[in-house]
């Protein structure tokens, strides 16, 4: 039979095992809810970032980008009508027929920074072209970024806060 001293340890370990690990679960609650905040909050603050656009088909009213046997390559509308976009930047008028041309692809547009075309979620089809890219996040990728942005940066500022009062503490 345990004295009652040690009846009272062994029952206050378990106690405190179960609160140990109802705070635990509750940390990972609020991380979880908080990630899910930080995701939400970071979809219409991506919507007016600058992405840069590899693929012209999954944009309504794009058009596409093509090529022509000398190199240059070509913004064509849906419409047909082309306009000169690399290595040279023709103003903004369609009104020459690509008829050579060759399309080019996303793949083969991720794979160059001589030129990019850009664009915000809030304003497509509507385009920009960039010599040289200096987009960088791919259409879609900025709001992964922003989301782990606010959701790590907090959560940063908290521990280094936590170091800093415990460092002052004896």
């Amino acid at each position: 039979m345990m004295n009652p001293d040690q009846t009272q340890r062994a029952l206050g370990g378990a106690l405190h095992a179960r609160g140990f690990a109802a705070g635990r679960l509750l940390f990972w609650g609020l991380l979880v809810i908080w990630a899910a905040i930080s995701w939400q909050v970071s979809g219409p603050l991506s919507d007016s970032m600058r992405s840069r656009i590899n693929d012209l088909s999954v944009i309504p009213g794009g058009g596409l980008v093509m090529r022509d046997p000398t190199g240059v390559f070509y913004h064509v509308n849906n419409a047909g009508r082309a306009r000169a976009i690399f290595p040279e930047l023709a103003p903004p008028v369609y009104q020459e027929v690509c008829l050579d041309c060759t399309l080019v692809t996303g793949e083969q547009l991720s794979q160059t920074n001589d030129f990019c075309i850009s664009g915000t979620r809030k304003t497509l089809p509507a385009l920009q072209f960039e010599i040289p890219c200096r987009t960088w996040a791919p259409l879609g990728e900025g709001h992964n970024v922003l989301a782990f942005g606010i959701f790590v940066v907090p959560l940063l500022g908290f521990w280094i806060l936590r170091a800093i009062l415990q460092r002052g503490t004896p």
